[in-house]
């Protein structure tokens, strides 16, 4: 009875385990701003969010920025965009494979 009892016990700690070192899975990334125009030499900072498949935001994710055309603006590490020409300009950001939308920012 007691091995039967030690077994159950064993068996659902292990099904109801989790591991703690594994990393959830990125399904989005998705950039957002206050605006979406900026002037030459202004700043504005972006809010990148990655979610996992149940939509649950990751607090984690590292980000890597992807502005085209580069002479347009510039994208720092921490998402802070610099208007540097008048134009338009698209960025996108990485969070492992995963890709967001671009963002569309105009500098005047």
């Amino acid at each position: 009875m007691i091995r039967a009892v030690l077994l159950a016990a064993t068996i659902l700690l292990t099904a109801c385990s989790s591991d703690p070192t594994s990393a959830p899975v990125i399904l989005t990334v998705v950039i957002t701003a206050p605006k979406s125009t900026i002037a030459v030499g202004e700043t504005l900072q972006l809010t990148t969010i990655a979610r996992d498949v149940n939509g649950v935001t990751i607090p984690d994710a590292t980000f890597t920025y992807a502005p085209s055309p580069t002479s347009v603006v510039s994208v720092n590490t921490s998402g802070l965009v610099t208007g540097l020409v008048a134009g338009t300009a698209s960025i996108t950001a990485t969070s492992g494979t995963v890709t967001s939308q671009s963002f569309s920012i105009t500098v005047n």
